[in-house]
């Protein structure tokens, strides 16, 4: 009653059949979860696409703002520094024709000119014929 050799069954062709089906069942396994897990993957990879958009778009409105806000400032101190009060001169073309032959051109032989003190004006002794009314 002894069986042949080709008859007889060893014990790896068990093993062997044994990996195949945990090969044949992880493959369906992989089958099933990964396009699921390959979809997680893309979102999240979008999602942080989306989040670095939207972070850099951020930043440059608040570079913009920060450049503009910095050119105005400087542009308002360059406006003050540079702000004098000015009053206007009338040239000789607008002279009237009896005080073109005046000698003191600043006062108009007034003895008094009109000072700028901020916002304020004042009367002052005329600097250019003041030493000639002193001298007499």
């Amino acid at each position: 009653m002894c069986r042949p050799s080709c008859c007889t069954k060893s014990s790896g062709e068990g093993a062997a059949i044994t990996a195949i089906a945990v090969l044949i069942g992880g493959a369906l396994i992989v089958a099933k979860v990964g396009p699921i897990v390959a979809r997680i993957f893309h979102d999240v990879i979008e999602a942080l696409v989306i989040i670095t958009l939207t972070a850099a778009s951020v930043l440059a409105c608040l570079l913009m703002t920060w450049l503009v806000i910095r050119l105005v400032r400087w542009r308002n101190r360059r406006r003050a520094a540079n702000r004098q009060v000015l009053q206007p001169v009338r040239s000789a073309t607008q002279l009237p024709h009896q005080t073109i032959g005046r000698k003191c051109l600043a006062c108009g032989d007034t003895g008094t000119v009109l000072r700028a003190l901020g916002s304020r004006y004042q009367d002052r002794p005329c600097p250019v014929c003041e030493p000639a009314h002193r001298a007499g």
